[in-house]
């Protein structure tokens, strides 16, 4: 008992101390890391002895330690024997809402930070509302949430659309960073996408659409290409004119690929780079003449070969307790995403993972701006973010680059692009004036790359983060999903229904193991604690509802056991009473007695100007819940199935009108009063 009160005692000082560090970094006292090795990335060198000053989230000044005057008051930072360096970029990964809420071991935003990354950009967003990311990328900024710097793409414009330009235009109105194309947008979809992206003076990056091509993209001005391996179409001769759904052209240019290039397996490398060099020449000569960057993702085609070939070492690497809840046992199962796509076409993949391995060394030597990216963050996708870069980097290495150009795809391009792209690219390098987004790491990383994962802090936009704190935040804790709407009640006042639900993962008893829930909104910590809760037993679900109307703005719902903590966030985007639904118009009546074995329930639609879903409830009178029909758009009747209901109960039920579909992006929701009935 003592050794665990002591444990205990020394985990709350840790936590105690890197809030005070990070506290004390955000105020204008200033932080200064002293003595370092320092290693601007401006070129190849490194310079000893050097006093780095950081005030608020810029460099204040830089010098020899014995020339920069350090003013009272200001956290310093040893740097002794150590290299201090640019933080890094991931400059294409996917969020997605379930990152915060419930669906991985740890923060993905907190992995990025314990790595060193402290600028990620977001090629398209998965999840409700659809602009969360902007709510993310600001919070960050705010030191609301904890995270490198954020530039998000609206959601991916995959085509068929109806209206390119008019989604161009409403991902700039909603401020967006840039437009995300993929591949299967027709000619003109494209060119309508582009031109209006040109004209609002927005970036656009992404796919090479089958219907295009490499020169048509080029001649539209199309800014990025998302992976090298789009370049891969280039060498295939196929119908660019079908229209075709995701799963199709997949199966289809893997058809095409495996027969055009069936024997690539056999040669090597020196004959598969004379087989391909003209073509790749003049792709390379195009891409510079167009001054195109290229994203790398090459972690990629190493991951779908380790789970094709190799799922159980997979799984057995360390990182891997950093996976989304659920990917493992899909993966053993044979259906994760990439097993599904590959199958029958297994004996492809090392093929094209030589072709995307000559790609790289080929546009590098060529000159072709390369960033670093990984494509990690999708939940099937099995890359650990944060992780999964360090990986790239020494892909780089192990295709010819030195571990200073290796870097420099991670800071100095990808500080470049982005300057392009929204004119913040003051980082990459470090310098007065730039953000203060740093490293400090025990080795040279231009001796030896992997120096780079021997982190000894991290500083993003001037708040630091020291070993021992970054150790703690990627400890795998409570599993946690947080959902707060708003809900117009039945006598027409309204409320804050907030629910914090505890993924089996966690193996503590409940509801006893949980010993706090707290919740913080955009205007402070909620007045509320774990005995205001209410507790569902079968869906693990505490929930407590609050007589006001919630401000807009993100929520994080922080809950602690014994000796784990876990939070979940949840963003309240928007605000509207949802109208009640008239009881005058029920059948049945309240009341009445229900003789069918399929019992029909009809209710008026609401009006309202956003589309609304519609929830039959049906419980016991004093009870819980007999059956519900789940929510669907529209619906103003339901037949109930036979079976349901027991002749000679009496029942109640109710319409619970909803902004969502889904039990997790609803925002705003309506139900009426309930009604009773007989069943005979």
């Amino acid at each position: 008992m003592r050794a665990k009160c002591w444990f205990l005692q020394m985990l709350l000082l840790v936590l105690l101390i890197c809030i005070d560090k990070n506290a004390l970094a955000g105020t204008n006292t200033g932080t200064a890391l002293v003595n370092v090795n320092f290693v601007p990335m401006t070129k190849e060198m490194v310079i000893p002895g050097q006093t780095i000053l950081v005030k608020g989230s810029k460099i204040a000044a830089i010098g020899s330690s014995a020339q920069v005057k350090i003013p009272d008051n200001t956290l310093l930072i040893d740097g002794s024997n150590l290299y201090l360096m640019p933080g890094l970029a991931d400059m294409h990964i996917h969020t997605d809402t379930r990152w915060l809420n419930g669906g991985w071991p740890v923060s993905p935003l907190h992995l990025f930070l314990a790595n060193g990354v402290t600028t990620i950009r977001d090629f398209g967003p998965r999840g409700v509302p659809a602009d969360y990311a902007l709510w993310w990328r600001n919070a960050i900024k705010r030191g609301r949430l904890q995270g490198p710097s954020m530039y998000a793409a609206g959601p991916i414009i995959y085509g068929p659309v109806k209206d390119a330009v008019k989604i161009v235009h409403e991902q700039k109105k909603q401020g967006f960073d840039f437009i995300k194309l993929y591949s299967f947008l027709s000619e003109k979809e494209f060119k309508d996408a582009v031109e209006t992206a040109k004209k609002l003076d927005m970036y656009v990056a992404g796919h090479i659409p089958f219907a295009i091509g490499l020169d048509g993209i080029l001649a539209a001005g199309m800014n990025e290409i998302a992976h090298i391996e789009e370049l891969d179409f280039e060498f295939l001769e196929f119908d660019r004119a079908r229209t075709l759904g995701y799963a199709e052209w997949f199966r289809y240019l893997l058809q095409i690929a495996s027969k055009q290039m069936d024997s690539l397996d056999d040669l090597p490398t020196d004959e598969l780079k004379n087989r391909y060099q003209a073509d790749i020449r003049k792709i390379i000569g195009k891409l510079k003449a167009s001054k195109t960057p290229l994203c790398t993702t090459h972690t990629v085609d190493d991951i779908i070969i380790e789970k094709l070939f190799h799922p159980d070492l997979m799984i057995s690497h360390p990182v891997s307790q950093y996976l989304p809840y659920g990917f493992s046992k899909r993966l053993k199962q044979g259906k994760n995403r990439h097993q599904v796509q590959f199958k029958g076409y297994e004996d492809f993949t090392p093929c094209h993972y030589e072709l995307n391995q000559l790609l790289l060394r080929e546009l590098h030597a060529g000159g072709v701006t390369l960033l670093l990216g990984t494509d990690s963050g999708p939940m099937d996708m099995g890359l650990v973010p944060g992780f999964s870069l360090h990986d790239e980097l020494r892909i780089m290495i192990r295709n010819g680059l030195t571990p200073y150009e290796a870097i420099k795809t991670a800071t100095v391009n990808a500080a470049r692009v982005i300057n392009e792209m929204t004119g913040e690219g003051d980082f990459g390098t470090l310098a007065v004036g730039k953000r203060a987004d740093m490293i400090l790491v025990k080795g040279n990383p231009f001796e030896d790359i992997d120096y780079l994962k021997k982190i000894q802090g991290v500083m993003a936009s001037g708040r630091w983060y020291d070993k021992a704190c970054l150790k703690k935040m990627i400890i795998p804790g409570i599993p946690v999903t947080g959902a707060l709407r708003h809900v117009h009640e039945p006598d027409n006042t309204h409320a804050a229904y907030f629910e914090v639900i505890i993924g089996e993962a966690f193996s503590g008893k409940m509801p006893d193991s949980i010993k706090s829930i707290t919740i913080t909104g955009p205007d402070g910590k909620l007045a509320i604690e774990k005995q205001d809760f209410k507790y569902l037993p079968g869906m693990r679900n505490f929930w407590v509802r609050v007589p006001e109307i919630p401000s807009t703005g993100i929520y994080t719902f922080d809950v602690t056991s014994d000796e784990k903590r876990g939070s979940g966030t949840d963003i309240q985007a928007k605000v509207i009473t949802i109208p009640l639904p008239d009881v005058g118009h029920f059948s049945p009546s309240s009341g009445c007695t229900l003789k069918a074995d399929n019992p029909v329930f009809s209710w008026k639609a609401v009006e309202s100007e956003v589309p609304l879903y519609y929830r039959l409830e049906i419980n016991m009178p004093y009870g819980g819940r007999v059956y519900s029909s789940g929510y669907k758009k529209g619906m103003q009747s339901h037949t109930v199935p036979k079976g349901s209901l027991k002749p000679g109960q009496t029942y109640r039920w109710r319409i619970r009108v909803t902004d969502s579909g889904h039990w997790e992006h609803i925002q705003n929701r309506s139900h009426s009063s309930w009604q009773m009935f007989h069943f005979r």
